[in-house]
This record gives structure tokens, sequence and C-alpha cells, in this order.
């Protein structure tokens, strides 16, 4: 009852106005506003198909996006909200829109944040059930399992690199028609792209991203593979402002861009790490130029030199030795990390 009442206010938030004062699209508005009428209506299925024919015409509409994965994480949809809420996050104000339409995205990826624990649980249930089962004959289907906790849950992925190792094998075992070219399965292969680009091989997943736009079949499934190309390729510096606009960015992450391990920080470190992580995040959410963005990550980088020259950065005795050795300063180590 109390999952369902928040969801009711986020709707009443999304329907209390158009979303756009013009749509640049009429079409897509119509399809917008069936979508509207059917979520008054409770019918979340003509609603959810609605939204995806609106994104057919207008498919760089984060708004339509938005609201089209609030209503598959209503309909219990998580890996496919997920996958839409995170194009939402990646998206950049657009002046062509409208300032009311860019108004509503910065409002939509400070709630972003809110659901993410709905995710963070929902992919470690998926892995709990990986490792109780990880001995089992079924490689495949505990791959995918795998899959769906790295998905969901972005701090599993730092901590189970030996996991992703051996499920990303599986997935290529499975998949070798596919990269054959005698069988093409898309969902798979995306998959299996995805894995190789959290384990940072970009080569790899920006081959199968371009092999999935020979077999696009609308105009929205093209832009959201390219999004994904696009992405893969953007700088260490861009995906760390995203990942922290976005609230994927957690304190474990946080706790190994200064080269420290979680049994290291002290309850009190941990807090003013988390403050550190929403100060940026809000800040991020208010920034209007790119300029903005960058400054929040040069902040972040002036204050860990700060607290590392005076000797304060948690469990960072490890971290000096190890850059000792490779001769290395600690503003050497942030740059490798994207600041």
């Amino acid at each position: 009852m109390k999952k369902y009442k928040f969801l009711t206010y986020i709707f009443s938030t999304l329907i209390a106005g158009p979303v756009l004062a013009s749509a640049i699209n009429p079409a897509a508005n119509d399809f917008y506003k069936k979508a509207e009428t059917a979520f008054m209506s409770k019918d979340l299925v003509t609603a959810e198909s609605d939204l995806i024919e609106a994104l057919k015409l207008e498919p760089d509409n984060a708004n339509y996006r938005y609201i089209l994965a609030i209503i598959q994480f209503r309909r219990n949809n998580l890996l496919e909200s997920k996958n839409n809420l995170e194009i939402v996050s990646h998206s950049r104000p657009d002046q062509e829109k409208g300032g009311d339409y860019n108004e509503k995205l910065k409002g939509y990826k400070k709630k972003i944040k809110e659901l993410q624990n709905k995710f963070n649980e929902a992919g470690q249930t998926r892995f709990d059930v990986y490792d109780k089962n990880k001995n089992s004959p079924q490689k495949l289907k505990l791959a995918v399992t795998a899959y769906q906790a790295f998905r969901l849950n972005p701090p599993l992925r730092y901590k189970n690199l030996k996991v992703l190792e051996e499920i990303t094998s599986i997935y290529e075992q499975n998949l070798q028609k596919s990269f054959d070219g005698s069988e093409w399965q898309k969902e798979p292969m995306l998959q299996l792209a995805f894995l190789y680009e959290i384990a940072n091989k970009k080569d790899k997943a920006a081959e199968v991203y371009m092999r999935a736009l020979d077999y696009i079949q609308d105009p929205n499934e093209e832009f959201v593979i390219t999004h994904k190309f696009d992405y893969l390729n953007r700088s260490n510096k861009e995906k760390l402002l995203d990942t922290i606009e976005a609230g994927d960015f957690s304190r474990q992450d946080i706790e190994e861009l200064i080269g420290s391990e979680a049994k290291d920080v002290n309850e009190e470190d941990k807090k003013k790490i988390e403050s550190m992580l929403d100060e940026a995040q809000d800040k991020l959410q208010n920034a209007s130029s790119q300029e903005e963005r960058e400054q929040v990550l040069e902040d972040i980088k002036k204050s860990i030199l700060e607290k590392q020259k005076r000797g304060e950065l948690p469990g960072q005795d490890k971290l000096k030795e190890r850059l000792e050795k490779e001769g290395k300063t600690m503003e050497d180590y942030l740059k490798e990390k994207g600041l």
C-alpha cells in the first residue's frame, strides 16, 4: 500500500499539466495524451504502448521516456525501466524543445535517485539467487540472473569482477552463432555488450552495438542503440559526471576513487563521503552549462587533494604506498579515474 501511494504521488505530479508547452512532433504529443488518458483509467499496458509509439516519432524526448520508465517501474518491469531512466539521466537540455521541457527534465533527473534503492534491492535479490545456485548446471540461466543483478545494482559490479568475467564467457559461448552471423539474438547480444562495457572492454561493446544497428526495427530502437554507442565513447570525466548526477555513483565508488576500502572507513568518514556525493549531485542537477558541470568535478578533486595533503583521507596508507612504488602522485591517480 505504501509503494502504491508513493507511485500515485509521482504520477499525480506528472499529469498535473502538459509535459511540453508545444511538442516538436504533434503526432507524438497525441500519443502522449492517449497514454495520459489510459493511465487515468488505470490501463498501464495501453499507456506504456502509447508512449512507445510516441518515442518512435520523437525518440530524443527525455520527458516521454521518463514517464514510460515510471510506468514500467509501476509494472515491475525494472530492467526496461532502468534502461530508460539511464537515458534520461544522460540527456542534456534542448533549447529547441523549450524552457518547460528543460525544467521538467531537470525535475525528473532529481526524482530518479528516489527510485534507485528499489533497483538496488531487486539487483541484490537476483545476485543472492545467483550466489545460492552458482554450482547449478544451468549456467546460462545463472549468467542471465547475474547480468540482471549487475544491470540493476551498480555497486555489485565492482565487488564481483570474477563473476563478471565468468558470466561474460558463458554469454560468448552461447552467442557464437550471432558472432558468426548465422543467427542474430538481439536482447542477449545487447546484454553481452553491457557486460563488455562494465568490464571496460569498450572495443567489444562497440562492435556489438554497431552490429545491432543492422537489425533495428524503428527510430526509437535506433536511438537507444546509438545512445549506448555514443555514451560508450564519452570521456571518463563525462561518465563520472553522469553517474554522480543519476545517483548511480555510490559511497563504494568514491571509496574506490580515493583508493580506500570500505573496511578502512569509519562511520564519521562515511557520512562525510555521502555528504560530498549529495552536494555534488545537487550542483550537477542545477548546472546550466558544461562549464558548471565540470567545475563540480574540479571541486571534488580539490577537496580530495586537500584532504590527502592533510592526511585526512580514509584508508590512504595503502594507496600512498602503492603510488610511491609506481612513481605517481595523487593527481596522477585521480586523472586516471576521470578527475
